[in-house]
């Protein structure tokens, strides 16, 4: 989902938000509240649905909730008192108000894979796509790694213009990347080693012809 409102764009593949054609932050919770109200827009969603798939299984208190709105708000230029793109419902949850327009990808230079991107988990090679790639328990994940110190939507890896970037999920043990835990997103590189809870994944990158400067380590 690629959309256009006011001076703003989202864009869910790449998972970032631009204002005036500037990258703006989000943190992970405020970006998926976000996208859901993107994708049900123009309906009004309940604060409870948003609790559920924004904080699933996790007891939170209504002030957790105002505060991503706020974040949202202030990212895109929005106001409480104009409510241009996210509107209050009172006692019942919130809804996106602003008028989109799906925002088509330019067509660059050769953007398929001239380099191709896996991970190396237990003996078993795990191919990444173009775009968002979840790393967890969650059997819809691109990486399912099946370990109990993983949560379900652990950490995720975009791949994006020839550059793989790591973020954790706000994971339940941490997501490391060669030894250092990460609070941010960091860009990767072939052959370092991410460790998810208790599992440990190689990061690999090939080019066209199948071979890079790093072997994997037995």
């Amino acid at each position: 989902m690629r959309l256009q409102f006011g001076d703003c764009l989202f864009d869910s593949e790449t998972r970032e938000v631009f204002r005036k054609q500037k990258p703006v932050h989000l943190s992970p919770k405020a970006f998926r509240l976000l996208e859901l109200l993107l994708e049900d827009r123009p309906r009004a969603l309940p604060k409870d649905e948003l609790h559920e798939k924004v904080w699933p299984g996790t007891f939170i208190s209504e002030a957790t909730l105002a505060s991503a709105i706020a974040e949202i708000r202030a990212a895109l230029g929005d106001s409480g008192r104009k409510e241009q793109f996210v509107r209050t419902v009172h006692g019942y949850g919130y809804a996106f108000s602003g008028e989109t327009h799906e925002a088509p990808r330019a067509a660059g230079g050769p953007a398929a894979e001239d380099t191709c991107y896996r991970l190396v988990w237990n003996g078993r090679e795990i191919s990444l796509v173009p775009g968002e790639n979840v790393l967890g328990r969650d059997r819809q994940a691109v990486a399912w790694i099946d370990d109990s110190s993983v949560s379900r939507r652990h950490a995720r890896i975009l791949i994006r213009k020839g550059s793989a970037r790591l973020e954790d999920l706000q994971s339940k043990n941490g997501t490391y990347l060669s030894g250092a835990r990460i609070d941010e997103p960091v860009e990767l590189h072939d052959g370092e080693v991410i460790r998810l809870g208790s599992a440990s994944l190689t990061f690999r990158v090939f080019s066209a012809a199948g071979s890079t400067a790093t072997q994997i380590a037995p």
